[in-house]
C-alpha cells in the first residue's frame, strides 16, 4: 500500500511560501498552510494521500518544536520531503515593502525582524530535501524546481543534485555549496557568429570544450564531485548546489552546466535538475 505523501512547506517569511503551496494544490496536494503545532496528529487520520504543509516561524516558539513535528511524522512512516525557501535579505525586504504587510516577528526594524528569523528557522535548512533560493525566480521556475524534488519520490534518490549557471556580472547566487568560475576560458562573446548563439548552441559548445583548458578544467572537476559527493551522501546531506559561473551567464557555464548534468545523470544515487539563473530571469 502506498505511503501516505507529506511535503513540509518552510523557510524565510516572504520567499514564496504560499506561491508554494499553491502549486502543490495544483498537482493535487490538499494543502494547509500554518498548521499550529499539537494538530499534526490529525494528519494521520486525514483520509488524504498527498497532503503539503506550509510551516513558517508563526508555527512553533523554538526549533525544537519544528524538529519534533518532523520525527513524529518519520516515526508515523510517512512518505516526508522538506521544501526550504529562502531570499535575499533586500528582496524580502521589497516583497513587505510591496505587500505592506507585518514581517511575523516583532523587533524594532524590519531588516532585524529578517535577520532574526534566519537565526531561528536556518537548521532546517540543513536537514531540507530541496533548498530553493527564490531571489531571482519567478513563479515558473519555482514550479519546475518543485516538480523536479516531486520527481525524487518515484526514483529515490540519496542527493537532490541543483546544477546551475550564472552570469558574474549579476551577482553571484546565494545558494550555491560549491561554485566555480570558468571566466579564464576564452569567451565565445567576442566572436561574433557566437555571440547571440548560448551554450545550448552545438557552435558555442564545440568552441568552448576544444581548449585544452577547458577539457583540463573539466577531468579535474568530474574527479573531484566523484570524489566528494558520496562523502557528503555519508554524511546524510540530502541536497547540493554547484554553480558555475561566467561573465554574462550564457556561454561556457552554460555549456558546462549542460554537460555536467548529463554525465552526473548517470548515476542512479543522484537526482540531477539544472537551472540556469540569467534565461530564467530574461537576461538572454
Amino acid at each position: 500500500m502506498d505511503r501516505k505523501k507529506i511535503i513540509i512547506v518552510t523557510g524565510l517569511s516572504g520567499a514564496g511560501k504560499t506561491t508554494a503551496l499553491n502549486i502543490l494544490e495544483d498537482m493535487g496536494f490538499y494543502t494547509i498552510d500554518n498548521l499550529p503545532l499539537g494538530l499534526e496528529k490529525s494528519l494521520f487520520d486525514i483520509n488524504l494521500k498527498k497532503i503539503a504543509v506550509g510551516i513558517d516561524i508563526r508555527t512553533f516558539k523554538k526549533i525544537e518544536d519544528f524538529f519534533n513535528f518532523r520525527d513524529l511524522m518519520l516515526k508515523a512512516n510517512l512518505d516526508l520531503k522538506i521544501i526550504f525557501l529562502e531570499a535575499d535579505e533586500s528582496v524580502i525586504l521589497g516583497r513587505y515593502n510591496l505587500s505592506r504587510r507585518a514581517h511575523p516577528l516583532k523587533e524594532k526594524t524590519l531588516l532585524a525582524s529578517i535577520q532574526r528569523e534566519k537565526k531561528i528557522i536556518f537548521p532546517v535548512k540543513e536537514i531540507a530535501d530541496l533548498i530553493i533560493d527564490t531571489t531571482d525566480s519567478r513563479p515558473i521556475n519555482l514550479e519546475e524546481k518543485i516538480k523536479a524534488n516531486i520527481n525524487l519520490e518515484e526514483n529515490c534518490a540519496k542527493l537532490n543534485l541543483h546544477l546551475q549557471s550564472f552570469g558574474y556580472k549579476y551577482g553571484v547566487p546565494i545558494d550555491s555549496d560549491l561554485m566555480f568560475d570558468v571566466r579564464f576560458i576564452p569567451n565565445p562573446y567576442y566572436i561574433d557568429e557566437l555571440k547571440e548563439k548560448t551554450g545550448f548552441d552545438e557552435e558555442v559548445k564545440n568552441y568552448v570544450m576544444k581548449h585544452e583548458e577547458s577539457q583540463e578544467f573539466y577531468t579535474r572537476l568530474q574527479d573531484f564531485l566523484k570524489f566528494l559527493i558520496p562523502q557528503y551522501i555519508k554524511e546524510g546531506k540530502k541536497h547540493l548546489t554547484i554553480s558555475i559561473g561566467c561573465s554574462g551567464g550564457k556561454h561556457r557555464s552554460v555549456t558546462f552546466i549542460n554537460k555536467l548534468a548529463e554525465d552526473l545523470k548517470k548515476f542512479s544515487h543522484l537526482n540531477v535538475y539544472i537551472s540556469h539563473r540569467e534565461k530564467e530571469i530574461g537576461r538572454w
